[in-house]
């Protein structure tokens, strides 16, 4: 089954500092198609002549093995026999009207525990017995009779994994950020001095996604507590998606910085600059189901001179001003 994973995110901005995230915050959407495969379906089985076939010979066996059984056990075991054949009736309802139909096909309910790769799913057997639930809940008749031509039951797809694979569709942009100061014709930053880093237009602040299969729709809601930083001879203290800097703000005022206490001379020129937004998710579906997803870490880098100085001035000459 295709379905179409409609998404939306919000961006931390990159204008001025409102002290949510770089700048004015902004929005954008996109659509994307995915097959999903149903873990729980009805599943093609035997034609009407074949079934009937079928069972006629199961009840012949089960009457002749009743007769051969002594006086003692006869009333027992053909007890035991008649409700063998009772289930059988009640699994295929009126399938006599049906013995001389060699197109039309009874078909069963399935379940298909592959679908829910169980080898790297830690949650499979809770996933499974949902799945099963849900759809003999929602369609009890174990057995229901097509006619040649016609088509089986749409398959189900509950809240649960519309929503997981939804989640897997998403596509979250790498974080981009901003830094200042930004000293000389490199833009390099100083030893000792903290560098603010907020976060660009580019990065999301949080997500949205829905997803719709038949009558279910899933709604996931990811956001992030904001940029994680790491660079060799640094120290990151980042809450938020950081504050844009412009000229006037004092010093200490933003809530994200890294301070370098080494310069990147012997990195080549260069100090690599890790950024990480770790997104966790969670979603509910119009079937009843809710849960939580797994969280997404997205992951860039940037190569930031890291120059020296003897002496930081400060008012004119004030590098985050260069």
């Amino acid at each position: 089954m295709t379905i179409s994973v409609e998404s939306s995110v919000t961006t931390a901005g990159s204008g001025g500092g409102d002290g949510s995230g770089g700048g004015v915050t902004s929005s954008s959407s996109s659509s994307t198609e995915v097959t999903v495969a149903p873990v729980c379906y009805y599943k093609p089985g035997r034609t009407g002549a074949e079934t009937a076939q079928g069972i006629g010979k199961v009840k012949e066996y089960l009457d002749s093995d009743a007769k051969k059984a002594s006086a003692r056990d006869n009333k027992r075991v053909q007890e035991r026999h008649d409700k063998v054949k009772q289930q059988m009736d009640k699994n295929y309802p009126d399938y006599e009207s049906h013995k001389d139909d060699a197109q039309g096909r009874w078909y069963g309910r399935y379940c298909d525990a592959s679908r829910l790769d169980p080898k790297n799913n830690p949650t499979f057997k809770e996933d499974l017995a949902k799945e099963r639930k849900a759809f003999f809940d929602a369609n009890p008749d174990q057995n229901i009779w097509v006619p040649a031509g016609q088509q089986a039951p749409k398959p189900y797809i509950s809240g649960t994994r519309l929503a997981k694979v939804a989640w897997d569709a998403v596509k979250i942009p790498a974080p981009t950020v901003e830094t200042n100061p930004k000293v000389g014709t490199q833009g390099a930053t100083l030893v000792g001095m903290d560098t603010w880093v907020w976060a660009t237009g580019n990065t999301p602040t949080s997500v949205t996604a829905t997803a719709t299969a038949g009558s279910t729709t899933a709604t996931i809601t990811a956001g992030s507590s904001g940029l994680q930083l790491s660079a060799p001879d640094a120290k990151a203290s980042c809450t938020g998606f950081g504050i844009a800097w412009h000229q006037g703000m004092p010093e200490g005022s933003s809530p994200c910085t890294i301070s370098f206490n080494r310069s990147s001379a012997h990195l080549g020129g260069s100090t690599p600059l890790t950024i990480k937004v770790a997104y966790s998710a969670s979603y509910t579906a119009t079937d009843g189901n809710s849960g939580t997803l797994p969280a997404i870490t997205t992951t860039s880098t940037i190569n930031l001179p890291v120059a020296e100085v003897q002496t930081l001035t400060t008012n004119a000459n004030n590098p985050r001003q260069n």
